[in-house]
């Protein structure tokens, strides 16, 4: 049995995401207009009570600024509670990743080091105790992510 009211209460989620893709296809840039509220209903195949559904999810997102009278700009400023970095603005999600890989291979050697010179000896045994941790879980084939994050945060904090 379908459950309508779940699907109901996802929508302005869905058409949210719909919107946010229509910004970045059409190029769209802070502080530009989008279309009015009868054309991006028509291009996106919606109801209008559903778009401004939506539109008032990204205005609370910072995504959209809705100035009455005027119409729906893209926030000046994007970024979101959700989302500091504006990640959900990249396109490439996969370019993206790697990226960030990059970024994290330049950090960490450098944050180890400093927990190296830093560290006391009880961070140096949360470390320690965390790295075996991580280990069995992994030899266990069992999830690891949040000992990992703790390892890596105890590192960080040396």
């Amino acid at each position: 049995m379908m459950n309508f009211e779940s699907d109901e209460r996802n929508l302005p989620q869905k058409i949210s995401e719909d919107i946010i893709s229509f910004i970045l296809n059409e190029h769209l840039q802070p502080g530009d207009k989008l279309p009015n509220e009868a054309h991006l209903a028509k291009e996106l195949n919606i109801g209008r009570s559903s778009l401004r559904e939506a539109m008032k999810l990204l205005a609370s997102r910072n995504i959209v600024t809705i100035r009455q009278g005027s119409g729906t700009y893209v926030a000046s400023s994007p970024g979101v509670v959700d989302d500091p970095l504006g990640f959900t603005f990249i396109p490439d999600k996969k370019k993206l990743v790697q990226d960030l890989l990059e970024v994290r291979f330049l950090l960490e050697p450098a944050i180890a080091a400093m927990s190296a010179t830093y560290a006391d000896n009880n961070d140096i045994k949360k470390i320690v105790s965390l790295c075996d941790e991580v280990e069995e879980l992994l030899k266990q084939k069992k999830d690891h992510t949040q000992k990992d994050i703790e390892f890596h945060t105890a590192i960080a904090m040396g």
